[in-house]
């Protein structure tokens, strides 16, 4: 770390302003692809489909006295997993750690920085996960997401119609999850028919600001989940930062999230994971190290996983052609 603008500090006051401090309370990453260990970097792991498994066929046949029972055969395929590190580190001298000691621990706030820029990666890793249109059906809503439309477009309907789509793939709809971004979550909870389903359409009715309980409680989902999380674009020693939101506003995404109970139920009905290689790194990891050629202690901050989708039919994503 180092100063900008030739300024000199003073020690009047014991603190630091910090832009983004709150950045990593946003992230919803190991929330929509729960972690699960592994002990090795790369693996297989069985799939048991629908088709090739039998699994909702009716085979249950009348049985004639005397006569054998009808059998039924099972096959499944291979999944593959590979996880791959990544990482960053950061320098701390111990000339700046001393000089910026007047006014906050450097170390500390370094691995906090250093901590939330592999969450970044991690995060923007599953929204492109799951914003996915080759990996996931696509239901486009009836009506465009915009303010034109404020009173018209119906999200309990294309939430419904989506989960439809799930139902008739033979996945389960009753524990649902709704991600969408802050974009969509502030046109949405606005919308007259969304409002409409919480508080009747009586006209003296005020207008309720929604939450995303209230909202998952209208659309009969379990929990909604909304991506606020934003990134910086640019390059180190760019003139000005760029920033993106990481959740794009053209997609919902409805589907199954079941946090892992135990070994033998890690796919357990879920639609995707971060596998991460427990030998090497836990799901997010701080470690730091000396470099007494710099004079200078070293903070790494780094992960060992793969993002995972491995139950497809359990999601589908809506279209809501934001605008």
């Amino acid at each position: 770390m180092f100063g900008l603008g030739g300024a000199i500090l003073r020690a009047d006051l014991r603190g630091v302003v910090e832009e983004a401090f709150l950045q990593s309370e946003l992230f919803i990453g190991p929330k929509c692809c729960p972690p699960i260990p592994v002990q090795t970097e790369a693996g297989q792991y069985p799939i048991i489909q629908k088709n090739a498994g039998n699994l909702l066929r009716n085979e249950a046949k009348p049985i004639s006295a005397g006569s054998d029972y009808p059998r039924i055969m099972r096959a499944w395929v291979p999944g593959q997993y590979n996880c791959e590190e990544y990482g960053i580190e950061a320098v701390v001298p111990d000339k700046n750690a001393r000089t910026i000691g007047r006014f906050f621990d450097l170390e500390a706030r370094e691995t906090v920085w250093a901590y939330r820029q592999v969450q970044i990666g991690h995060e923007i890793r599953v929204s492109n996960l799951l914003q996915a249109p080759a990996t996931f059906s696509t239901f486009t809503g009836a009506l465009s997401y915009t303010t034109t439309n404020i009173a018209t477009f119906d999200v309990g309907l294309d939430v419904d119609s989506a989960k439809a789509q799930i139902q008739g793939r033979g996945e389960n709809v009753d524990n649902l999850t709704l991600v969408m971004s802050y974009n969509n979550f502030l046109r949405i909870r606005g919308s007259t028919k969304l409002q409409n389903r919480i508080r009747g359409t009586v006209s003296t009715d005020t207008f309720i600001t929604l939450g995303t309980e209230a909202m998952a409680d209208a659309l009969n989902v379990k929990q909604v989940l909304i991506g606020r999380a934003t990134y910086d674009g640019s390059a180190q020693g760019s003139p000005a930062s760029v920033l993106s939101n990481i959740w794009s506003d053209p997609l919902m995404w409805l589907g199954t999230i079941v946090e892992p109970s135990g070994p033998d139920q890690y796919f357990n009905g879920s639609v995707a994971f971060t596998i991460f290689w427990e030998q090497d790194a836990d799901i997010f990891q701080v470690e730091s190290y000396r470099q007494e050629r710099l004079r200078s202690t070293i903070v790494r901050s780094r992960q060992n996983t793969a993002e995972q989708v491995v139950l497809a039919a359990g999601a589908q994503l809506i279209g809501t052609q934001y605008a």
